[in-house]
C-alpha cells in the first residue's frame, strides 16, 4: 500500500491484511448463524475468505450496489472505499443492523449525521 501512495495511486482498491480482519472479527464478532454481508468485497478479500471459511459460508459479498439495494443480512462487516464513505456510513445507519466498517480515523469527525451515529452507539 506504502508504495502505491508514494507513487500517486488513487484507487479505492486496497486488500485489507490478513490480521486485521482477524482483530476486526474478535473485537467485534457476529453471532452463529447470522448471514453476512461483505458489501465492497470480492472473492480475493480477506474478509470473504475468514468469513466464508469461519463464519458464513453464504456470506453475500462482490455487490456492487449496496448503496441502492436492499439486502437481508444479521451483520455486516467489510473495508469499503474511502471516497463515497459518507454515503456508506449513512447507508448503514439506515439498515438499523450491527456494520463494521474500518475507516480512517478522522472519518468520523467530517461525516454529516454524527448526531445519528452517536445515537446507534
Amino acid at each position: 500500500m506504502k508504495k502505491a501512495l508514494i507513487k500517486g495511486c488513487k484507487s479505492d482498491e486496497w486488500y485489507t491484511p490478513i490480521e486485521t480482519v482477524q482483530m476486526m472479527l474478535n473485537v467485534f464478532p457476529p453471532k452463529v448463524g447470522d448471514k453476512i454481508l461483505l458489501p465492497f468485497d470480492t472473492d480475493k478479500s480477506n474478509f470473504t475468505k475468514i468469513v466464508t471459511r469461519n463464519y458464513d459460508p453464504l456470506a453475500i459479498y462482490g455487490i456492487s450496489d449496496f448503496l441502492t439495494k436492499e439486502y437481508e443480512f444479521d451483520y455486516l462487516i467489510t473495508n469499503p472505499p474511502y471516497s463515497n464513505k459518507d454515503e456508506i456510513i449513512a447507508r448503514c445507519i439506515e439498515t438499523g443492523r450491527p456494520c463494521v466498517l474500518i475507516l480512517p480515523i478522522d472519518t468520523l469527525g467530517g461525516y454529516k449525521g454524527i448526531n445519528c451515529l452517536a445515537k446507534l452507539i
